[in-house]
């Protein structure tokens, strides 16, 4: 636990809304609001603390709203003797929240009361709080807290006020050489921009700032680690290279895990240039690459187009004030998700005025320019009570998984509900049957339903956040796939047709949307019956699917059952997720889908790891390496493509012989990834081949004209030696 000596010092007059002439509460010099912490008064030991946050009055600005909440987290002193012997360890037991209290001020004090909700039990009888917090000139408390059971004391705490932030956090950032570049952080004057709210406070937002009216008392570590990424054909970073970067930065840290610490990243241009931010680390419960937690780490891509006309000092235009708000709004954003907060959209909150809202959403329903119009550089209230009051394993990183807090609302159950007059129909497609440990891949596809043109979205992969998927297992629970990565960006617009009136196709949109594995692990690691409905939503339009069921068989060999052990594991399911990587921190699960497409090379499954492992030795590699004090990226491994075609060798053969018109896309994509091998291999003649001969198995297979069409200028469109 953090410490501070002392009382606070002198803050400026009583809260607003208890000022007046005749109020006892103007003899108070400041708000009680803030976080206190304490020791139980049994028998004068010290052996359990409570952390205590006191949400009543407005604390640190007007701009920072009130919740009226109370809540604390309990924790058990292990160890502890007098110096040189190591401090008492607290250790985490669990936390509690107070909803709605009753708040009765007097001239000396406050006393809050109410009934205790815990967030991982419910106890019996029932369990009250009674806290008094009095003060004297510019001292606040201490607080006594009192908790009662059928009007009997069971506990007692005393605690000192410490701060006006409800929580603390440490945020490392790292700097690519090639974007090192001022304005290193965002720095918004509210009143920069003529497109605000009326009434708006003018103010300097920086992140610690932004974050201090949320009621985290974020502290930026001052030490900057610059990256050098100057390394030749080092172009754009993948989010293998990004993971394997943060584990690096991670592995110097010593420490436990969860803690208040995030490590960001200020990097050049991600693989895909719409995408502006990304959080991209794995589940707490499997590890994550080099065995550290999830919600650890966040990038921001300073070559984005949003980012072009930032300039170093006050903005002197209206598109340098838009490109440092988006600027302050995209760090922000990305901060936000490592304290476990979903997109708007995906809690049924799409006209939610939050940080945690993408703009261009909001007035894709409002219209044009309403976000920016209306938004107050704030959380929403249920993100607010969730940052400062939520169960503490959903909050700190590396606690439950992201998506996980009790806080959530289930997202898109509402939307699945929607009524039949839908402008789109997504439908999910998938063989019905997938052997066991085969990655599972399902198609999304988005048809026009009205006879005019309609514009979609045509990132349809949950990363992005446009579609969310629900997933009832075989033991009847259903679970949302929550992905590992989550990508903020720009949409990808695409026009399909009207409503077909003849031939299918330039009215319909299809992705092949990997399943396998997300913030929890493995989806579908147990043999038996999945039924799989998926929503997608961009601005105004929404789309439910069908009801999908899928199959998962029994192990077919004592040796793939015994395989079994080594493939579902955290670094096999990021390998996968990842779309492969060479980082040392995922070497044994790469070893392990090599071995997969080896072994089972008959097999649906051997030829859809060969993929993933095609995707890893066929390109170039970067991995972050601190040596000596210098800090750059190096090429870790140069990439073969020919032995990355002789690995999908036996995949190629298996499609081309079958009829199975599910498999379509995972064909299409194979000989796609095959294809550019063959270029970078200086076999574009091949890639032609290739590339024909899918046109002619497909167009035998029924595919639409307008997939054999693009498969043919693919073919006519490779170079020519």
């Amino acid at each position: 636990m953090t410490e501070h000596s002392g009382p606070p010092t002198e803050r400026s007059g009583p809260p607003t809304e208890h000022s007046g002439p005749s109020d006892p509460l103007a003899l108070q010099r400041g708000p009680v609001s803030g976080r206190y912490e304490g020791f139980g008064t049994e028998l004068g030991t010290r052996t359990s603390l409570l952390d205590l946050r006191i949400d009543i009055d407005t604390r640190y600005s007007g701009d920072s709203p009130v919740m009226n909440r109370v809540s604390g987290d309990f924790f058990q002193l292990l160890g502890g003797s007098p110096p040189p012997a190591p401090p008492a360890q607290p250790i985490y037991i669990e936390s509690w929240i107070v909803d709605n209290p009753a708040v009765a001020w007097s001239a000396d004090r406050v006393v809050v009361t109410g009934a205790v909700r815990y967030w991982q039990r419910t106890p019996n009888p029932a369990v009250q709080v009674r806290i008094t917090v009095p003060w004297s000139g510019a001292a606040i408390g201490p607080a006594m807290v009192e908790f009662s059971t059928g009007g009997t004391t069971t506990a007692a705490y005393l605690c000192n006020y410490r701060s006006d932030d409800f929580r603390t956090m440490v945020l490392e950032l790292d700097y690519a050489a090639s974007v090192n570049t001022a304005p290193h952080v965002p720095v918004y004057d509210t009143h920069s921009h003529p497109n605000r709210p009326g009434g708006t406070r003018r103010r300097i937002l920086t992140l610690e700032s932004a974050y201090r009216e949320a009621g985290v008392g974020l502290t930026v570590d001052p030490v900057r680690t610059v990256i050098d990424d100057s390394a030749p054909g080092f172009a754009g970073w993948s989010p293998a290279e990004l993971h394997d970067a943060m584990e690096t930065a991670f592995s110097r840290i010593n420490g436990a895990w969860p803690a208040w610490s995030m490590w960001g990243l200020q990097a050049g241009t991600f693989e895909s240039p719409t995408v502006g931010g990304i959080m991209f680390d794995a589940d707490a419960g499997f590890g994550g690459a080099g065995r550290s937690p999830e919600r650890q780490g966040f990038a921001v891509f300073r070559k984005h187009t949003w980012f072009d006309d930032l300039a170093a000092g006050p903005p002197q235009t209206v598109a340098q004030a838009r490109a440092m708000r988006h600027f302050l709004y995209t760090w922000v954003h990305e901060a936000g998700h490592a304290f476990n907060f979903l997109h708007s959209w995906n809690k049924a909150r799409p006209n939610s005025l939050s940080w945690m809202n993408y703009d261009w959403r909001y007035d894709m329903i409002n219209g044009q320019d309403k976000f920016w119009a209306d938004f107050r550089f704030r959380f929403d209230d249920e993100e607010l009570v969730h940052l400062r009051h939520g169960d503490l394993a959903s909050v700190m990183m590396g606690g439950d998984p992201w998506a996980s807090g009790g806080h959530l609302e289930s997202p898109a159950v509402r939307a699945t509900r929607l009524g039949p007059d839908q402008s789109l129909e997504l439908l999910l497609r998938a063989p019905s049957y997938f052997s066991y440990m085969e990655p599972v891949e399902i198609e999304f596809r988005l048809r026009n339903l009205l006879p005019v043109p309609q514009s979609i979205d045509a990132r349809l992969s949950p990363d992005h956040g446009t579609t969310t998927v629900l997933v009832r297992k075989p033991n009847g629970r259903t679970v949302q796939f929550n992905s590992v990565m989550c990508l903020y960006g720009l949409p990808e617009t695409r026009v399909l047709a009207p409503a077909a009136d003849g031939a299918q196709g330039p009215d319909r949109y299809s992705e092949l949307v990997p399943l396998t594995f997300g913030k929890r692990g493995f989806v579908f690691d147990e043999p038996g019956q999945y039924e799989l409905r998926a929503v997608y939503s961009s601005g105004n339009q929404y789309a439910v699917s069908n009801t999908l069921g899928v199959r998962i068989g029994q192990p077919a060999t004592k040796e793939q059952d015994r395989f079994a052990a080594e493939f579902f594991d955290r670094q096999v399911g990021l390998a996968l997720t990842f779309g492969g990587s060479m980082s040392p921190y995922l070497a044994t699960g790469l070893r392990t889908l090599a071995e997969a497409a080896d072994r089972f090379a008959d097999d649906d499954l051997g030829a859809k790891v060969a993929t993933t492992v095609a995707k890893s030795v066929g390109r170039d590699f970067f991995g972050r390496t601190i040596t000596d004090g210098e800090d750059k990226m190096v090429q870790r491994h140069k990439a073969d493509p020919a032995a990355a075609l002789a690995v999908t060798e036996p995949g190629l053969q298996r499609y081309r012989k079958s009829d199975d018109r599910s498999a379509n896309l995972t064909y299409n994509e194979l000989v796609t990834l095959r294809a550019n091998l063959h270029i970078a291999n200086g076999d574009p003649e091949l890639a032609r081949q290739e590339l024909v001969a899918l046109a002619e198995d497909l167009s035998a297979r029924g595919v639409n004209r307008n997939v054999l069409e693009d498969i043919t200028a693919r073919a006519k469109a490779v170079p020519r030696r």
